[in-house]
């Protein structure tokens, strides 16, 4: 048989479900070990934080629903494709070029011509066209320092962070004690 260490700690649950019936999470925290998990409507999310240096992995949590990006940057993936804003960012660079004079005219209207033609559904394939186009590299010899797909955390993580977050640190909040929240 093989050694081994073993050690049980008790878990708190939390239940949220939203009035208006649209988003709920289920939450369980560890305060021995500062580990996180949730699941809910918006997606699955889940960390350990034992060196929280807090007086308690409560406390910390209160630091986490202020701290949207270093949360997100924990518990969520940041590669969400964002298709609308990624051809919103082509179009902008070919006005910005063009009132920025490193574009005339025809030449921009060529590019706006070529990136409104690009397929946007996909992050691989436009990639690909990206670097397949030779109307792009006649003007951007490197067309990723300007041209690059807009990734991030998934709205779903965002809506985590903004809907249920907040409940979660006011139902904290109560169970401590305002007057020891900093």
């Amino acid at each position: 048989m093989e050694e081994y260490t073993f050690k049980k700690s008790t878990c708190e649950r939390y239940d949220i479900r939203l009035k208006d019936g649209w988003g709920w999470a289920i939450i369980t925290i560890d305060e021995n070990g500062g580990l996180f998990n949730a699941q809910s409507d918006y997606g699955n999310y889940s960390y350990s934080w034992p060196c929280h240096g807090r007086k308690s992995f409560k406390h910390f949590i209160l630091e986490l629903v202020k701290d949207k990006s270093y949360f997100l940057g924990k518990v969520a993936d940041d590669n969400y494709y964002y298709q609308d804003e990624t051809e919103e960012d082509f179009k902008e660079e070919v006005l910005r070029a063009r009132k920025e004079h490193e574009l005339d005219a025809k030449e921009a209207r060529k590019l706006w011509n070529e990136i409104i033609e690009f397929d946007y559904s996909s992050k691989e394939g436009l990639e690909n066209e990206l670097y397949s186009s030779s109307i792009l590299a006649e003007y951007y010899p490197e067309p990723w320092y300007s041209f690059s797909v807009r990734k991030g955390c998934s709205p779903q993580a965002h809506g985590f962070c903004d809907k249920i977050m907040p409940i979660l640190g006011e139902i904290i909040k109560k169970e401590i004690g305002e007057s020891e929240v900093e």
